[in-house]
Order: C-alpha cells, then sequence, then structure tokens
C-alpha cells in the first residue's frame, strides 16, 4: 500500500512539474509575439503593431473610436469596466481572436458581431444582465468560435437556438441556475469540454439523457453540485475520458465506471465516501483510471 501510494505521489509531482514546464514555455513564448498594451494612448503610437490590448479600467463607459485604427488587433480584454454597448464598428477589428468582455453591464451583442469570423474565444461571464438568446443568434454566426465562457450570468435555461453554435467545443456554464440542458446540446458536434459544475439546481439525471447523445465529450465538470447518486447511465458517454465530480454528497460510484473504456481521469475528492469504498474503487478502476481520492 505505501509503495502503491509513494508511486502514486512520484506520478503526480512529474504531472505537476511537466504541466509548469509547459505552462512556463508558453508564457516565454507568447511573450516573445505579442507585447501587451494596457493603455490605448501608448497604442495608438505604433498602431499597426498593436495585437494584444487590456482596457480593463472601471472608469470605461464606451469604446474609444480611436481603437478601431488598431486593425491588427487579435487580444481584446474589455473586462469589469462599464461599457453597456458594443457599437457596430467592432466587426473592423477583423483579425480579432479572443475578447473578454465579462463582468461590464452588456446585455446583448449588436448584429455586426457576428460578423468576427476569426474570433475563437469570447468570455461573457458574470453578466445578470445578458439577454441570452438574441446573444446565441449572433454568436451562431461566429463559424470559429470554439470557447464561450458564460458562467455566472444567472443562466436557468438555455435557449434551443444554442444548437447554432455547431463548431463550439468548450462550453462554459458553471455557476448558473440551470436544472437541465436542452436537447438541442447533442447537436453541438464538435463539443469536447462541458462545465456544470457551481450549480446546485442541475438534474443530473435528466441532463445525462442528453449528454449520452454529445458524441465527442471528453471532459465534463460537475462538481459542487450536490449530487447524491451518480446514475448509472453516465456509462453510456462513450468518449468522456475526464470526469470531475468532486465536492460533492457521493456516498457510493457505479461500478461500471470500469467498463467506461476512454475514462483516464475521475476526481471524486470531497464526497462523503465511506473509506471502505475508497480502495475497492481504486482496486477495480486502476491502473486504466487514475482516482483523485484526495489523500
Amino acid at each position: 500500500m505505501k509503495k502503491r501510494k509513494l508511486k502514486g505521489l512520484v506520478v503526480g509531482y512529474l504531472l505537476v512539474l511537466c504541466t509548469l514546464l509547459l505552462l512556463l514555455t508558453s508564457l516565454k513564448s507568447e511573450a516573445q509575439v505579442f507585447k501587451r498594451y494596457i493603455n490605448l494612448q501608448d497604442a495608438l503610437k505604433e498602431p499597426d503593431r498593436v495585437q494584444w490590448l487590456e482596457l480593463t479600467s472601471d472608469s470605461l463607459i464606451s469604446i474609444p473610436d480611436e481603437l478601431f485604427r488598431l486593425k491588427n488587433l487579435q487580444y481584446l480584454d474589455l473586462s469589469n469596466t462599464y461599457i453597456s454597448n458594443l457599437p457596430a464598428r467592432i466587426s473592423e477589428l477583423k483579425q480579432l481572436r479572443y475578447i473578454n468582455l465579462s463582468g461590464t453591464r452588456l446585455q446583448s451583442l449588436p448584429k455586426a458581431f457576428g460578423s468576427l469570423d476569426n474570433l475563437r474565444t469570447l468570455q461573457l461571464s458574470n453578466l445578470p444582465s445578458l439577454n441570452l438568446e438574441p446573444t446565441i443568434e449572433v454568436l451562431s454566426e461566429l463559424k470559429s468560435l470554439k470557447v464561450l465562457d458564460l458562467k455566472d450570468d444567472q443562466i436557468s435555461a438555455l435557449p434551443p437556438s444554442i444548437k447554432g453554435l455547431a463548431h463550439l467545443e468548450v462550453l462554459d456554464l458553471s455557476g448558473n441556475p440551470i436544472r437541465t440542458i436542452p436537447t438541442e446540446l447533442k447537436l453541438l458536434n464538435n463539443l469536447e469540454v462541458l462545465y456544470l459544475n457551481n450549480d446546485k439546481n442541475l438534474n443530473v439525471e435528466k441532463s445525462l439523457d442528453i449528454l449520452t447523445d454529445v458524441v465527442n465529450l471528453k471532459e465534463l465538470h460537475l462538481e459542487n453540485d450536490g449530487i447524491k447518486i451518480l446514475p448509472d447511465k453516465i456509462t453510456r458517454m462513450r468518449s468522456l475520458e475526464y470526469l470531475y465530480l468532486n465536492n460533492n454528497r457521493l456516498e457510493n460510484l457505479p461500478t461500471s465506471l470500469g467498463k467506461m473504456r476512454k475514462l483516464k481521469y475521475l476526481d471524486i475528492h470531497q464526497n462523503p465516501i465511506p473509506n471502505v469504498f475508497l480502495e475497492q474503487y481504486r482496486d477495480e478502476l486502476a491502473p486504466s483510471i487514475k482516482i483523485n481520492l484526495g489523500n
């Protein structure tokens, strides 16, 4: 038992070390490519060279017209400002790949936003007044959109128009009081990562009826959802590789989890599962599945 724990610790440390090295390498490479500007006036001194701009001052209430001179802008952060609307001119920033509008006062997006053909990542978290249905309709025009962050937006239901986000790969709905997800979600054939954590209202049983048909879903987050029983039907998620169930109220798990051929990682720490079962799960599921028991 001690050897197994020691081996697990060594593997864990190696994984952390490798992750840190990759992150540092990525940040170093990114820093060499993009110079970050945090002041528009500085950026306007060399507008053709600006690719990364952060204007997160809480005094900003609208986008200055001068910003649209930055024709090569790729990363734009306007989070935590007082901006309440985007002008149609936003479509002039054709090179935009990332935009963060979280924590602003936005309620909707202009139709022109849908012409940002290179946009891959959009953050719209912490927007309690966001009018979701027309927003989704605008986003459905973004054929390059891969990552969408809608966490903490007080969303209680997703509109059927969610099916229009056919190219989406990552969807973050954490922190919203969503009870069930719509059947249209199963039409997102490119969706690989889904966050449904921090949602005590979530009906896991009914939601899994939909999720089992999301054919390419590889990573599912259900942390801190107050889950007492994990339905056996979760084993029908044939593409699932990573499952996060930590900080719930689980007292046991379906033994059939071991039949999920692609499952690589299972996080069940901080659940009231009796110790007598923990070793059983470890023995039955390992070595094919790495289990985080929190001990």
